[in-house]
């Protein structure tokens, strides 16, 4: 026998929807941003490091290489995040989106600068990578936080953008901006990606 809920008990069950659908939102959301944080900042510090100390300068840049193992193991754990996921909302599926669209952005920039830089046989032209990937970065952010009405996802778009800025004013001062770029970049990671991340899991903590 079907049974009629009163007005007060449909309220009562679209406000338990819509608790249950923000905690699956909040509750650990920020771990993809502290993950690709750290990993992004070591490996720039890692390259910097490397930069300095090995006698063939050059070789330093193959340890870009463990961004594509952070990117395998994090294929993993959002496949197992998707199925303990109940509630997913549109939301959630466009900034999906932009992310991905964003990686596929990375992917065809970097072919095209490495394809230019063999073919021109011009190394200056690396130097682009890191200040239009953070502009990137921060583009991400901004779309994000309009739309999940974070503060900190705007803060961390502009440290992005700051970032890239000082990139490009660095380039033009010194012939060895490649440096300080990946210094930069570090930093715009911990504070514009693992921060943000941080305060959004604590965030997400006074709402279980």
């Amino acid at each position: 026998m079907e049974t009629k809920l009163t007005e007060q008990e449909s309220l009562a069950v679209i406000n338990e929807m819509i608790d249950r659908a923000r905690n699956n939102f909040r509750k650990g959301s920020g771990n993809s941003m502290i993950y690709w944080g750290c990993w992004c900042a070591f490996s720039a510090l890692l390259v910097f490091i490397l930069l300095k100390t090995l006698s063939n300068p050059t070789q330093a840049f193959w340890a870009w290489w463990l961004m594509a193992l952070a990117g395998v193991i994090d294929f993993f754990i959002q496949r197992k995040k998707k199925k303990e996921i109940l509630v997913r909302t549109q939301i959630d599926n466009i900034i999906d989106s932009v992310w991905r669209s964003y990686l596929f952005f990375c992917c065809l920039f970097l072919g095209i600068i490495f394809a230019f830089g063999i073919v021109l046989n011009d190394g200056y032209i690396f130097w682009l990578i890191t200040p239009v990937i953070l502009s990137a970065v921060g583009m991400g952010e901004f779309i994000t936080a309009k739309a999940y009405r974070f503060k900190w996802y705007l803060y961390g778009a502009i440290v992005m953008w700051t970032g890239a800025a000082l990139c490009v004013a660095i380039t033009l001062w010194t012939t060895h901006s490649v440096f300080f770029q990946f210094l930069i970049l570090a930093a715009c990671m911990l504070l514009g990606f693992v921060l943000p991340g941080y305060l959004l899991n604590k965030k997400s903590d006074s709402h279980v």
